[in-house]
């Protein structure tokens, strides 16, 4: 009987790691070659908003809210370096007046704002992820299916959800 109630146990336990769960990561798991390629889709894809004005970029994990944002760690940003594109850590950001525009501190000038909002895994090689970027009013916000061959990932889907 023992034996039995211990193979129960066991059985239940590894149904509970099941890869093919589907609800999404903890933030600290967003930092992965699956959040990366998220997020270098996005970039690939923003709007040309205001061009030849110098930009900056952040990029934030999970919600946005009245409390703030989770901004990446720098050794999740430095990912993205072969882009040589300007990076800078959402906390070091600031609300810039009259109309709250978000800016690099540096500049004053509007940042984009790139947000892995969220990521899940659907099987051993295909994951979900909802990302979106703003810049001052303009936004948009894209689900994107990523999938896994050979250790590299590539998007395989993407349709915008709302916004710009």
């Amino acid at each position: 009987m023992t034996r039995r109630l211990l193979l129960l146990s066991l059985c239940l336990g590894l149904a509970a790691c099941d890869s093919s769960d589907t609800a999404p990561l903890p933030l600290n798991m967003y930092e992965c070659d699956a959040g990366e390629a998220a997020l270098r889709h996005l970039i690939s894809s923003l709007p040309d908003i205001n061009p030849g004005v110098a930009k900056s970029y952040s990029i934030v994990l999970g919600e946005i809210n009245r409390d703030g944002m989770t901004p990446a760690t720098d050794a999740f940003t430095k990912r993205f370096d072969d882009l040589k594109l300007k990076f800078i850590n959402a906390q070091n950001l600031k609300d810039i007046e009259p109309d709250h525009t978000i800016a690099d501190p540096a500049t004053r000038l509007a940042a984009f704002i790139l947000q892995l909002r969220k990521l899940k895994t659907t099987s051993a090689t295909s994951w979900e992820a909802e990302v979106g970027w703003s810049y001052k009013k303009e936004f948009a916000r894209l689900n994107v299916r990523l999938e896994s061959k050979d250790g590299k990932f590539s998007v395989v889907k993407s349709e915008k959800l709302e916004g710009s």
